[in-house]
């Protein structure tokens, strides 16, 4: 489910000397987040540095993306973000910043897109789905305007199945999640991996995902080709980047700390050990 690209490697002799802040773009308990956290406990243990996460949600990740656009460059402030980052360039104008104002330092994961839905609803198959949609009953919910969850949603619907449907945003994958259980909304367009838990549980019905092949770790939830709708193959991925021309030598400790990104078994033993308060609910 997740692919996990190679990061070059360099020995710096001054960096980090000091705490490190990673600025989520989203809210606790999704796909960026996850991540983040799951990063910076490696790279505390590695570095002896204090490694805080700050989530700043809004704007499907504008806000965390211009802190740390006009941060120094210096290594030490690091956004972690999601594909929404290339999405907004078109997507939103007057952001304050282009993403050009960024030094990659990883993409360590991507996972595929999904559609899912409250076993509460009757909504059981994305054939069930596609009727409630053309009936104009069907409201989505994603981790906010300019996520590769919502951009794919829309693609489902206007595209492939020629169907209406009404997005409701919201600040992260977790408040999304929530969002979908307590019924304010019918289907959830989110990453694969947010319904790890809550399928597992029993709490969610995952209609599809845009992938070539079901996931091991849901097999139970068929492909979107294998559910009639072929042509839909699609992913997001969660990134760490700097201010541009952040010194190279913090550039490329960083790349070097963060060179073993997680997997997928990683990504869910970390949220399980997470409290139940932020994840009971969260995928």
């Amino acid at each position: 489910m997740l692919a996990a690209p190679t990061v070059g490697s360099a020995q710096s002799t001054d960096y980090p000397n000091q705490r490190i802040s990673f600025i989520v773009g989203f809210a606790i308990g999704g796909f960026a987040d996850t991540i983040g956290r799951w990063v910076a406990i490696r790279l505390g243990e590695r570095t002896g540095q204090t490694v805080v996460v700050q989530n700043m949600e809004g704007g499907g990740g504008v806000r965390a993306a211009r802190r740390v656009a006009m941060s120094p460059p210096d290594g030490y402030t690091i956004l972690v973000t999601t594909t929404s980052l290339t999405i907004n360039e078109s997507l939103v104008p007057n952001r304050g910043y282009t993403a050009a104002a960024f030094d990659a330092v990883s993409l360590p994961v991507s996972a595929p897109e999904s559609l899912s839905a409250s076993v509460k609803s009757p909504i059981k198959s994305l054939a069930d789905l596609v009727n409630e949609a053309k009936a104009g009953t069907v409201f989505m919910g994603s981790a906010g305007i300019g996520s590769g969850s919502h951009i794919a949603g829309e693609y489902f619907f206007k595209v492939l199945a020629k169907a209406p449907v009404k997005h409701i945003p919201f600040p992260g994958g977790n408040p999304a999640m929530i969002g979908l259980l307590t019924g304010d909304v019918t289907v959830l367009a989110a990453t694969a991996t947010a319904l790890v838990r809550n399928v597992n549980n029993g709490d969610v019905t995952g209609l599809g995902i845009a992938a070539t092949e079901r996931s091991p770790m849901l097999p139970s939830v068929p492909t979107f080709a294998e559910a009639g709708y072929p042509g839909l193959s699609a992913a997001s991925w969660t990134g760490f980047f700097a201010s541009r021309h952040t010194r190279s030598g913090a550039l490329e400790a960083q790349q070097r700390d963060q060179r073993d990104p997680p997997g997928a078994g990683d990504c869910q033993a970390h949220r399980d050990r997470r409290s139940a308060n932020d994840y009971s609910k969260s995928g």
